[in-house]
């Protein structure tokens, strides 16, 4: 009775991470928004109100706001979730690398081919949901271009998308929210979980598309390894592949037979990467107890 209890306390910690994130975000604009108003009118130097509403405009609608918003929010929820994540997670645990992989080769090596072929699997899904709903990849590509992350995405974008972001949407996804999951249910339905909610986090329908499938492979990675930091090394390559070295990936092709054996490359090169990161993993669990709650 009591272990069912102590199991139950857990289940908020499934869905509180992800709460938390949108009122951080949402708070972080506000005090964003009201700082841009006092820039707006402290910089001012117009003489019409139509001028200074312009300018208003233009300053937070501005890459830079938008720039300014991200890494705020990711710098306050890193402190956050990581007091959270070792406070109710980390007894008995290490975020330290040295012995979770028994074959260094074969862990680096997966983890590269996960990321490049988990960027080919977006690719593929974004088109296929781009042919099939032209509106979904209209707002997908609107929010690219809104926040910043097109061709000419700013430094402080840069930095969040591939460094503060992952960080602390790893925290948030396959700290808190897979190890409390963990907690009350199969690792298995653990792992479908958190990426159900990584997936709905992006709120948009092709970035939480690309963004479920890749919460399931990295879930899977951090069963395998249990340390975040291999997480966070995964995200950080994949979101600096997508970003840095988009230009260069090709697409799915127009036909249907191009596509097909677009996709399946991009299916066995991912799968040889989690194949290679089980056998570099240290301790491999084919089975974890599981008691109803």
């Amino acid at each position: 009775m009591n272990n069912n209890s102590d199991k139950r306390k857990y289940i908020p910690w499934i869905f509180i991470p992800c709460i938390i994130a949108f009122v951080l975000q949402f708070l972080i604009s506000v005090f964003v928004m009201e700082a841009s108003v006092v820039f707006t009118i402290g910089t001012f130097r117009g003489s019409t109100w139509d001028d200074m509403i312009s300018y208003l405009i233009d300053t937070i609608v501005a890459a830079s706001t938008n720039g300014i918003i991200y890494v705020l929010y990711s710098v306050v929820g890193i402190i956050l979730f990581i007091i959270c994540y070792n406070k109710l997670f980390m007894e008995g645990r290490s975020y330290k690398l040295k012995g979770i992989s028994k074959n260094l080769p074969a862990t680096i090596g997966g983890l590269v081919l996960f990321c490049v072929g988990m960027q080919y699997v977006s690719i593929a899904l974004m088109q296929a949901l781009g042919e099939m709903f032209p509106a979904w990849l209209e707002e997908y590509e609107q929010l690219m271009e809104s926040a910043g992350l097109d061709e000419e995405i700013t430094i402080l974008m840069a930095l969040y998308a591939i460094v503060l972001g992952p960080i602390v949407e790893e925290i948030i996804f396959r700290g808190l929210t897979f190890s409390a999951a963990k907690k009350v249910m199969p690792y298995y339905w653990a792992i479908i979980v958190q990426a159900l909610l990584f997936g709905a986090f992006h709120m948009n329908p092709i970035q939480s598309s690309y963004a479920f499938i890749l919460g399931v492979g990295m879930g899977y990675i951090m069963y395998l390894y249990d340390n975040l930091i291999i997480t966070i090394i995964v995200h950080f390559i994949y979101n600096f592949i997508g970003i840095i070295c988009s230009g260069i990936l090709p697409a799915a092709g127009d036909s249907l037979i191009s596509f097909f054996f677009y996709t399946l490359f991009a299916l066995i090169i991912s799968y040889f990467g989690i194949l290679l990161l089980r056998k570099g993993a240290a301790s491999v669990k084919e089975k974890e107890e599981f008691s109803d709650i």
